[in-house]
């Protein structure tokens, strides 16, 4: 795997409370770890050539921990642990910066555990925090973040503090600027003064970048005694009592924001909710706005699906995930689409929607054996999304008659999942990846303890597990709820 590190790093610091412990690795030749730390690899042994060591350039230092390739299938774990630290009123939040170094998901994992009785035996700590690539950057920049993780559950204790690289051949983290602080005394109060403004109507949809974006900005409570936020979570809808999470934003972060795929003629609701180490405010509102009516009009349903409505014995592409190719035809007449939603299932009545593509052909892995599917592409663009779009269907093979190898034998369990997902093998794995419905690869070389894997960080939806054994690989899909 080819990675270029880059070797100028952007650095966003918040300072919160009053700080009495913190390490910001500085000081041209110093000693690394600090007086006090610790660095060792994990229990499994794995990945001895690379450990946290010094990076950067005098006078800004910070700690480093780079990507290694380790027997597959597991992880190499690389430790660096802080000396004991006082958990007390004036000290029970730890924060840093921290950020990834190279673009794209290479699986790494920034692990936060804590021990009260020993600085490096790994089975005496706990996990309070986890921080994947996507939430550590995974941006061309190489921009650092600060995060906070709450140790209020262990106040009047001392604790050894781990930050712990777990990956194979993964990317580089790291980390600087650790202190200590004082979490918010309370909750921030609810966020007020809404861009759009509330049951605000002819909202300008943008479509300069074809991405029908809508602009989006509030401010913080301050009223008389009013905690500060650390970030913001937007949830936005089609109805007050559908609203879904579309991420966090850092409350240092520049609004306002831009917020995209939004239709004319439509009203939406939303709302912002303030948090910060205290916890999050409670009695937020749900604003509401209506989009302009623009001149485009919804497209039309599309036809000629491929495969075609009933088809039976439908071919599965084994060698791609246990893949099906589909295709189909837009419309002629009356306004172009600018996307396609994938709605899929067992059950007409029960579709899931698996994403959106530009593209009028894609394969869907983790087609089961000798199972019939239905299926519904919904075209859409700022005016809407197509009315009555048929649902088709068609009937798969049997391919354990075709050549399947009957030697890779698993299930995985339960189905649908919400945190954990069981896998029952009679076979070795050695690796497992999860892949989107629509074949892109986003865990790889996943941990995989106790017949168990954490499936917890994922969106609800449609996925696809690979199992990869010494007879071979098989894919299947499961629900993530």
């Amino acid at each position: 795997m080819k990675k270029i590190t880059l070797t100028v790093l952007m650095l966003f610091v918040i300072q919160i409370g009053f700080s009495q412990f913190s390490e910001d690795f500085n000081g041209a030749g110093a000693a690394f770890p600090p007086a006090g730390w610790t660095v060792f690899n994990g229990a499994n042994g794995l990945g001895t050539a690379e450990v946290w060591e010094q990076a950067g350039a005098d006078p800004e230092f910070r700690a480093q921990n780079i990507w290694e390739a380790v027997t597959p299938g597991q992880l190499a774990e690389d430790w660096i642990v802080t000396p004991l630290i006082p958990i007390n009123m004036t000290q029970n939040v730890v924060q840093f910066d921290a950020t990834d170094l190279n673009q794209g998901d290479f699986g790494s994992v920034l692990s936060i555990r804590v021990s009260t009785s020993s600085q490096t035996d790994t089975t005496s700590f706990t996990e309070v925090g986890s921080f994947t690539e996507a939430q550590l950057g995974n941006n061309a920049s190489a921009v650092f973040s600060t995060f906070t993780v709450d140790l209020a559950a262990y106040m009047n204790q001392s604790v050894y503090i781990a930050f712990v690289h777990v990956q194979n051949d993964g990317d580089a983290v790291t980390f600087d600027n650790v202190a200590m602080i004082q979490g918010a005394s309370a909750a921030p109060g609810p966020a007020n003064t809404p861009t759009p403004a509330d049951a605000a109507t002819g909202v300008t949809v943008d479509l300069t970048n074809n991405d029908n974006s809508v602009t989006f900005d509030w401010q913080p409570d301050t009223s008389l005694g009013a905690v500060a936020p650390d970030e913001y979570e937007f949830f936005l809808g089609d109805s007050p009592t559908t609203l879904s999470s579309i991420g966090t934003i850092p409350a240092a972060a520049a609004r306002p924001i831009n917020v995209n795929g939004f239709f004319y003629n439509t009203t939406y609701y939303w709302q912002i909710v303030p948090r910060n180490t205290a916890g999050a405010a409670t009695n937020n509102p749900i604003w509401s706005f209506t989009t302009e009516a623009g001149t485009i009009t919804a497209p039309n349903p599309a036809s000629a699906p491929t495969p075609a409505d009933g088809a039976t014995n439908v071919t599965i592409d084994t060698s791609n995930n246990n893949a099906v190719a589909f295709a189909w035809t837009p419309d002629a007449t009356g306004s172009a689409a600018e996307s396609y939603l994938f709605n899929f299932g067992t059950d007409p009545n029960a579709l899931t929607t698996l994403g959106a593509t530009a593209n009028v052909a894609i394969d869907i892995t983790g087609i089961m054996e000798n199972t019939t599917y239905y299926w519904q592409i919904v075209p859409r663009n700022v005016g809407g999304e197509a009315a009555n779009a048929p649902i088709w269907s068609f009937t798969t093979e049997n391919t354990a008659s075709l050549g399947d190898n009957p030697s890779i034998s698993f299930t995985v369990s339960p189905n649908p999942a919400t945190d954990i997902l069981e896998i029952s093998s009679e076979n070795t794995i050695s690796s497992i990846q999860i892949y989107t419905a629509l074949g892109q690869l986003i865990k790889e070389d996943i941990e995989f303890t106790n017949n168990n894997i954490n499936v917890r960080d994922l969106k609800s939806g449609i996925y696809v597990i690979k199992i990869n054994t010494e007879f071979g690989s098989k894919a299947v899909q499961f629900i993530k709820e």
